[in-house]
């Protein structure tokens, strides 16, 4: 009875340690944030010795493939009891990293320079279009600009530039740089007749290269303003564009004013071409059929200076 009872007491030690041993598993990817790789990274279900460092971790965004045999050198030196099931067993061990690119760089420099050139705004574009830095995950991501020299008039900078949880690893960057200026548009397409307002004005940004001698650089000369043809939103607009709203029509009726220093005079007469305010257009005079030169000084209003009268 004692041996029977002994056989099983056995048997139940038997299957406990191989459940023991047989718990820890390759974990197949593993994502660190640490320098070291631990035995904890390679395998779940480590209670011993988790923290053992194994190797140096890869560089920050790289990875580590531990295959088959490398898991049971390992298994085998901490007596985890693992054995892998075929040769294609393999642990991917990844070190996470958050990525600064070459967007990040330029907007630091860009207000590196505005904080350098007051009162502009530029734009920078890299020679290196793939500089940039890998930091950890949860790391700052600011970008440090050091020694930088620019030359405005012919549009070049070059700088060094460190991360700002890297500090000692610094990158030369060189490039173009461009000034930026504001310019009125429209913030919907117009029509021609169609009075703009200060409500239908936006600012967009443009580099000063691109900008012509003919854009309209000041919005306050689009307000009142109509398109001479179609204009689309968002889109500069040159001083062809638009004129002063008509205020006589080719055709229509207005009201003639004869001025003179003693007196004021009216009569009906019609329009025989288009005007703005201030412009002089011909106008037929409806009752005698005499064709006179007039001031367009209102709506369907014209003014006719008399001879030695100052209007």
């Amino acid at each position: 009875m004692r041996k029977v009872k002994y056989r099983v007491m056995m048997a139940a030690i038997a299957l406990l340690a191989a459940g023991h041993a047989f718990a820890a598993t390759p974990k197949t990817d593993s994502t660190i944030a640490h320098d070291q790789i631990t035995l904890g990274d390679v395998f779940d279900g480590v209670t011993d010795h988790a923290d053992y460092v194994l190797a140096p971790a890869p560089a920050m965004g790289k990875s580590v493939t531990l295959n088959a045999a490398d898991l049971t050198r390992i298994s085998t030196a901490f007596n985890l009891g693992w054995a892998p099931a075929n040769n294609f067993e393999q642990v991917v061990i990844r070190r996470a990293a958050s990525s600064i690119d070459r967007f990040d760089i330029q907007a630091a420099l860009q207000k590196k320079l505005a904080e350098e050139v007051k009162g502009k705004k530029f734009e920078t574009e890299l020679q290196d279009r793939t500089l940039g830095f890998n930091v950890p995950g949860n790391a700052d991501k600011t970008i440090n600009v050091e020694q930088l020299s620019y030359d405005v008039a012919k549009g070049t900078f070059k700088a060094v530039v460190a991360a700002a949880a890297a500090p000692d690893v610094k990158k030369e960057v060189k490039g173009k740089l461009y000034a930026i200026a504001q310019v009125p548009v429209l913030n919907a397409p117009f029509r021609q007749g169609d009075v703009i307002s200060a409500a239908d004005v936006d600012m967009i940004e443009m580099r000063e290269a691109d900008i012509s001698q003919s854009t309209i650089v000041d919005a306050h000369k689009l307000i009142g303003q109509t398109p001479r043809h179609a204009i689309t939103a968002l889109k500069p607009v040159m001083t062809a564009d638009i004129q002063s709203p008509l205020m006589v029509k080719k055709g229509e009726t207005v009201t003639m004013v004869l001025k003179s220093n003693i007196m004021s005079l009216t009569a009906q007469g019609k329009a025989l071409e288009n005007g703005a305010a201030g412009d002089v257009v011909h106008v037929m005079n409806t009752s005698s059929k005499q064709v006179v030169d007039a001031v367009v000084t209102g709506a369907q209003v014209v003014t006719i200076k008399a001879p030695g009268s100052v209007l």
